[in-house]
């Protein structure tokens, strides 16, 4: 699987967007049931996020429609047909299945096989083709997705004409989990990040603001597990570490796994081994490594500021074998 997460989110300073569950010229087939993949084509080299065009022909209704790679369910809805961009993990070979289900109790689904050779982290301009003033467009991930933890999530805002959003915030469940401003990137608003999530639905919101109040899009997840560092704390603003405990005895290494969340985003997190930092990343929220240590007893201080300027800290006393 793909270490996509980790790309540096300066690097991200491009406009962002959603995309919408309806198809618009994907024509289904004859046969009845029948599963039709307009988009991608069989063989295509492509660029994620994969933009799929999906129809179907049913007697009876269709109520379900989901999107496999390689196996793996990555997208459910309650839709007969859909036309959206859903992300790939990796690059290689992707089998890419539709498969539907009807009323009557009837499956039926279509693949195509194509090869990712590239992955882009930002809106690419078929997704923002369609932006009124006022909106926001959530481009990864899509409603519906099932992904794992943490989430890349990256987004698009327009306000009033004449005018730029004065800020962006993110909700998950409700809860507000990130900000830009005060969440900057060499004094520029960040239009992607990475938040951790615990297992099961979420609902996503990105509300914008501008001179007339507040606008927003929401979308639907499924985080099936976790993938890097930890679930998220309950109670924000805090750190959650999973795989260490006070007074714990290790073999050697430190397995940190780890994940903080405040209100406005996390700016940095760091690590300090005995009064020494051993490793600092900005624009995270999860820590996942291992830190060799001598035999003995050591201290490990895991700190966190947060986009608004507060720190958080849990120190660990460990002894190692």
């Amino acid at each position: 699987m793909s270490r996509r997460l980790f790309v540096l989110l300066p690097l991200f300073l491009i406009l962002a967007v959603n995309q919408k569950s309806a198809a618009q010229t994907c024509s289904p087939g004859n046969a009845d049931p029948s599963l039709t993949i307009c988009m991608p084509h069989a063989g295509d080299d492509l660029n994620s996020p994969i933009h799929l065009q999906i129809a179907t022909n049913d007697s009876a209704k269709v109520d379900i429609l989901q999107v496999w790679y390689n196996g793996v369910k990555r997208w459910e809805n309650p839709v007969s047909s859909a036309d959206f961009f859903l992300a790939a993990e990796s690059h290689g070979p992707y089998r890419i299945t539709a498969l539907a289900h009807d009323v009557s109790g009837r499956w039926f689904h279509s693949t195509v096989n194509v090869n990712i050779t590239g992955q882009t982290y930002v809106c690419i301009p078929e997704q923002t083709t369609s932006q009124g003033p006022r909106s926001v467009v959530i481009c990864q991930p899509t409603d519906g997705e099932i992904h794992f933890s943490p989430v890349h999530l990256t987004w698009n805002a327009m306000a009033t004409p004449g005018e730029q959003p004065k800020s962006v915030q993110i909700f998950v469940d409700g809860k507000s989990v990130f900000q830009t401003p005060p969440a900057l990137s060499n004094g520029f608003p960040l239009p992607a990040t990475a938040l951790p999530m615990s297992i099961g639905r979420h609902r996503v919101s990105v509300q914008s603001y501008d001179s007339q109040g507040p606008f927003k899009s929401t979308i639907y997840i499924k985080v099936n597990k976790i993938y890097q560092g930890c679930a998220p704390p309950t109670v924000l603003p805090d750190i959650n570490v999973c795989s260490l405990i006070d007074g714990q005895t290790v073999n050697g290494t430190i397995l940190l796994k780890a994940a903080a969340a405040a209100s406005t985003g996390i700016l940095h997190l760091s690590e300090i081994l005995d009064g020494n930092q051993v490793f600092a990343i900005g624009n995270h929220a999860i820590l996942d490594n291992g830190i060799s240590v001598t035999p003995g007893p050591h201290t490990l201080v895991i700190k966190a500021t947060t986009n608004s300027g507060q720190h958080l800290q849990k120190t660990f006393n460990i002894t190692s074998q």
